[in-house]
């Protein structure tokens, strides 16, 4: 656990020795279970210890053949300090139709790497998915990932036309604190949104069950908006909105409990006014004392010990200034620990946090230099020292789309997405924004824990063990799909690493240490108990994909007409990119430099791995060969023979020979995918289907016992040879039997982003410049102690406006963006 992580650790439970009283408020008894309430919401962070992964990009569309440029943060949920208990981040594209089309491996320092994805030409346009995630954070599921959706545009800049939206709109309804509670008026928060999840306009009347109207309704900003009602005992409630044509809608309230607390929160610009009122059943006794809890992200603020609350309002105010920025979670619980009433509140990052860019000009010619400065403060003005990107891109910024800011302190702590989350973080923050971002946090509720599964039983095992290098897990199965608890297990890389261990209670294995290499192949083994036949070996599998984001969190800047402004520069890259083919290899906006190398010529390329020999299978080889690999290998190995079905390995024919006065030779263990197979069947599979064939000697093969003897053949196909589980709720893909083959990809290393510079004597003589669209892209820029950061890069031949934006996290955990806007116009004076 980290410093701060004990700090804070300790102050809470500092707090639970005295918990902060209002004046006249006593102080709960020792086996009070106020304390048990804080020790449990301590624990659950101080176990858990979640993660948030946020990716700041280049820009929010892109067309097909593009890159998308991206840097990853992760950060602890708690803190939003940089996360040191990750140190592997995974980012995956998403298809429309549900499927990873791509998928990045990176090593994080200091919670943070840059990436990219190159985006195919044939990539079909669509709405994709964009998702990171560590292994530690599949104990709380997917719906705790960073997810965004991502606009691939087509030819005309258009996305292909999504499923209507259904006709009726879905209105719901949210009493503040919870529940209706008869004869308590509450505030209640509603939500009208589109069958694609966009937020409507709707107004309308609440009737009660005699059709009397009691309140009326109109909403605000995205369909959402608030009204009060103090339900009657035994009445029902619905509401009436009209629609085009005169038709109308009909909805349900909420039915009213006949007894309950009920909980009203309004602020000033220093504190939060809580009013708390209980209605008793007739004849009750008074109630005994209640607590206030307020915390942000488990960070406890106030425990406020508050008498027996009856019809008779109790106010208490909270101060702003004793909060973290973020989502600040108010919870009453009353005498026997039971949470009745919740409620979020938004704490905003104090003023005069804030992240500024600054270029040297406003206009500029063509290919000429930016100085652009980077300038981090926190809210007293001093300088601040973190971690940031910059992207320079065509176009106008998209109106109110994410920041890091949007999603560490409101969007990755509530239930459900977050339409235009800018919007709330606007600057000035008027009183229309302030009630907006009220309306939001009444009708998307908190999503971390529920506190009566929290405080009805321990924490469960995790499942899914932090990552701090690459590694293989898996779980090894018996014949009647039970657990093999206790088995030895065998993994072996290509360079003849090789680890053994013991599966634990839940027949899983986890081999580490395998940073260092590219993507390699690995043989996993599990040795039968005795008495066992071969046992199954499920290897961990990506997480499923869920419900995909709604449409509605797509955001353009300024219509059609922007987005096929986007198309054409696009194109004009492209054609640009292919204008350097003849000096310069291009690959998407990275340039590299030197000699192509010759195509395949279907000559196997063998390579040596400590006692291991690989042999890849040349393309051309690959692809109409009708030889098989017995015939393919012989002659290709050094040591290695081939007569008829059988391979002799050298090295372990003279130790034979060696061992028993004559030459005789011990036949090889022939594996294709992992699973053994007879002679005949290795020597006859088609060289076509092959992708690399390994030849192991006798120290390589010690993970398969005896039966390795003779040495280890194995054919590594084209396929997977891995069957997926058809469930989609696990977590593993399986193997067949016996032994498990895999490819396991390694770090991804980030191409750099190509930004010539131009010299005044050679600017008008250089090539085409292809930065049409994305102008500049910085992903790791570290402020000194000045707060500061100086970048230089040039402009490009592209002509219009460019935004600029910066995002980044500083290392005391304070979440910052900014933005900016250079133009680029040919007359421009230098």
């Amino acid at each position: 656990m980290s410093f701060p992580k004990v700090n804070r650790l300790l102050g809470g439970l500092a707090l639970i020795a005295g918990l902060l009283t209002l004046a006249a408020f006593r102080v709960p008894p020792e086996e009070s279970p106020f304390r048990r309430i804080i020790k449990s919401l301590l624990g659950f962070y101080a176990t858990t210890l979640p993660e948030k992964a946020y990716l700041h990009l280049d820009r929010p569309y892109y067309a097909s053949g593009e890159t998308v440029w991206f840097k990853a943060y992760l950060a602890e949920a708690d803190s939003h300090r940089p996360d040191t208990l990750s140190k592997i981040l995974y980012v995956e594209l998403v298809s429309p139709q549900r499927r990873i089309v791509a998928r990045r491996t990176l090593h994080l320092l200091a919670g943070v790497a840059p990436g990219d994805l190159a985006l195919p030409d044939t990539l079909a346009a669509g709405t994709y998915q964009l998702r990171a995630y560590t292994n530690w954070m599949r104990n709380a599921g997917p719906d705790f990932f960073f997810s965004r959706p991502l606009a691939v545009l087509d030819a005309q800049g258009e996305l292909p036309a999504g499923p209507a939206p259904t006709a009726k709109t879905d209105l719901q309804f949210f009493p503040e604190g919870g529940s209706l509670v008869d004869e308590l008026e509450s505030e209640v928060g509603f939500r009208a949104v589109d069958g694609l999840g966009h937020g409507v306009a709707v107004q309308g009347v609440v009737l009660d069950a005699q059709g009397r109207e009691v309140a009326r309704f109109q909403s605000r900003h995205l369909g959402m908006g608030t009204f009060r009602l103090a339900p009657a005992a035994g009445q029902h409630y619905r509401a009436v909105v009209g629609g085009p044509g005169g038709a109308r809608a009909e909805y349900p309230l909420p039915a009213s409990q006949p007894t309950g607390y009920a909980l009203r929160v309004s602020e000033t610009d220093t504190d939060f006014l809580v009013t708390i009122r209980r209605h008793p059943a007739p004849g009750a006794a008074p109630a005994g004392p209640a607590m206030l809890l307020a915390q942000v992200r488990g960070q406890v603020s106030f425990a406020v010990s508050v008498p027996g609350v009856g019809v008779t309002p109790v106010a208490v105010r909270l101060a702003k200034a004793k909060f973290q920025p973020g989502l600040a979670h108010l919870t009453l619980f009353d005498e026997q620990g039971t949470a009745e009433c919740e409620r979020l509140v938004f704490v905003p990052n104090p003023p005069g946090v804030r992240l500024t860019l600054t270029p040297n000009k406003t206009t500029y010619a063509p290919r000429e230099a930016v100085q652009l400065r980077l300038t981090a403060t926190d809210a007293a003005g001093q300088p601040v020292a973190g971690q940031f990107s910059v992207a320079v891109a065509a176009g106008a910024a998209p109106a109110d789309g994410p920041t890091i800011a949007s999603h560490l302190l409101l969007s990755s702590d509530l239930a459900g997405p977050v339409e235009a989350p800018g919007y709330y973080f606007r600057e000035p923050q008027t009183p229309e924004i302030r009630q907006a971002l009220n309306d939001l946090l009444l009708t998307q509720g908190w999503r971390r824990f529920v506190w009566k599964a929290l405080l009805a039983s321990p924490l469960a095992r995790p499942d899914f063990l932090p990552e701090q290098a690459l590694t293989v897990s898996g779980q090894v199965m018996t014949t009647a799909r039970q657990p093999a608890v206790r088995t030895v297990a065998y993994l072996q890389s290509n360079p003849t690493r090789q680890a053994e261990m013991q599966t634990n209670a839940s027949g899983r294995f986890q081999f580490r240490g395998l940073d260092g290499l590219d993507t390699t192949q690995v043989m996993v083994r599990a040795q039968p108990l005795k008495g066992e036949r071969e046992l199954l070996i499920r290897v961990l599998a990506p997480p499923p994909v869920g419900a995909l984001l709604p449409d509605a969190l797509l955001l353009s800047p300024a219509g059609p007409s922007a987005l096929a402004a986007y198309v054409r520069a696009s194109q004009q890259q492209h054609a640009a990119e292919k204008s350097l083919a003849h000096s310069t290899i291009m690959l998407g906006n990275v340039k590299v430099r030197g000699t192509r190398t010759k195509a395949d010529d279907g000559v196997a390329r063998p390579y040596s791995l400590g006692n291991a020999k690989v042999l890849q299978v040349g393309e051309l080889a690959k692809n109409g060969n009708n030889q098989t690999v017995a015939s393919y290998l012989q002659g290709r190995l050094a040591g290695v023979t081939v007569s008829g079905e059988h391979v002799n390995i050298r090295n372990i024919a003279s130790i034979q020979e060696q061992s028993t006065g004559g030459f005789k030779l011990k036949d090889a263990l022939y594996l294709i995918d992992g699973n053994i197979v007879t002679a005949s069947e290795f020597a006859e599979f088609p060289i076509s289907d092959t992708q690399s064939i390994d030849v192991l000697t006798q120290n390589a093969a010690g993970m398969f016992g005896s039966q390795g003897a003779g040495g280890v053949v194995a054919i590594h196909s084209r396929k997977t040879g891995l069957v997926y589980a058809t469930n989609p709720k696990d977590v593993f893909a399986a193997a067949r039997t016996g032994v498990l083959s895999l490819q396991v990809p390694g770090y991804y290393r980030a191409r750099e982003f190509y930004a010539p510079r131009y010299e005044t004597a050679t600017a008008s003589t250089a090539p085409s410049d292809p930065r049409f669209t994305t102008l500049y892209w910085a992903p790791m820029v570290q402020t000194d102690a000045t707060g500061q950061a100086q970048l230089s890069f040039y402009t490009s031949d592209a002509v219009g406006r460019f935004r600029i934006t910066g995002e980044g996290l500083s290392t005391r955990g304070l979440p910052l963006s900014g933005s900016a806007e250079l133009v680029v116009q040919p007359s421009a004076t230098r």
